[in-house]
């Protein structure tokens, strides 16, 4: 099973995605000082913004979904207004084809597969063009790396391996912005040169980037609709179903076993040892990937 993607520079991108833009996002010199947030899509990028956002305005939060998006701006698929320098960018493209310079601090959040693929399911399968018949037909998708982005530990590993040569990559995941957060957001903060965080900007940053706040803060106009259905495509073809594409579902950790079957969470377990079986850390999702949760 394969989804509609076109290739670029051997990486799997989306198939209506403006290869222009692509080129530009990619081969752009960064300016000093800059601070580039990644990962595989539905793998926490949204709120590593939100944290990012608060971090560099001293925890005041936005008054709109807006400000947030134009302050931390998506090149590959938006470009970039000349002469703006934003507080940060947005890439989802893979460390040898992300810009890249000792003077830019890169942040990049891993997540697990299992529930990768359950959030880049329900993101992607409304979506015009893609026609996605069911769950089991997109898990073979996701599995293969036959989709937009190609296969997500592949993409993980490229960004880890990085994290290990440069000392200017922050890599974290998911699980631990979700169990750890006050004290990954403290590390975060020091990665950024905040080292001294004080307890209410610590508290305001930990609040308004709540699961909550941030899908409370999305729903108080229809810009954040109109964004991503003009993003998605969307807005131009309708398709059966919800074609409104959601950024923030549910934000938790192990809704996958809703959606995997038994086999399904073998044959992801084998393809996640065989990708990680020389390495000493996995990061520490054992547990998250058990398909039994422990009592």
């Amino acid at each position: 099973m394969s989804l509609p993607y076109k290739d670029f520079f051997d990486f799997r991108i989306p198939a209506g995605a403006d290869w222009g833009r692509f080129e530009k996002a990619s081969k752009r010199i960064p300016h000093h000082g800059e601070i580039i947030i990644s990962s595989y899509p539905k793998c926490g990028t949204t709120l590593i913004q939100h944290i990012v956002f608060l971090l560099l305005r001293g925890g005041k939060p936005a008054d709109t979904i807006a400000e947030v998006l134009e302050a931390i701006p998506f090149p590959e698929q938006d470009g970039l207004q000349g002469g703006v320098h934003p507080l940060a960018l947005k890439y989802h493209l893979p460390f040898r084809l992300t810009p890249f310079s000792e003077d830019t601090r890169y942040i990049y959040v891993a997540r697990n597969p299992k529930d990768a693929c359950v959030s880049y399911y329900h993101f992607l399968k409304g979506l015009p063009g893609y026609s996605i018949e069911s769950f089991d037909v997109f898990f073979e998708a996701f599995l293969s790396g036959q989709l937009p982005y190609g296969e997500s530990m592949d993409h993980i590993l490229e960004w880890y391996e990085a994290s290990s040569q440069h000392s200017n990559i922050f890599f974290t995941t998911y699980e631990s912005l979700a169990k750890k957060k006050e004290e990954t957001v403290i590390d975060l903060a020091g990665f950024l040169g905040q080292a001294k965080l004080d307890h209410i900007t610590l508290k305001n940053v930990m609040q308004y980037s709540s699961f909550e706040y941030m899908r409370s803060l999305a729903s108080r106009d229809d810009f954040y609709k109109k964004y991503l259905q003009a993003s998605t495509g969307s807005q131009k073809e309708k398709t059966k179903g919800d074609t409104n594409p959601q950024m923030m579902r549910k934000g938790m950790v192990g809704d996958w076993r809703n959606h995997f079957s038994e086999s399904q969470s073998r044959r992801m377990d084998e393809h996640f040892r065989a990708k990680t079986k020389n390495m000493k850390w996995t990061f520490g999702w054992t547990e998250d990937m058990l398909y039994k949760q422990k009592n």
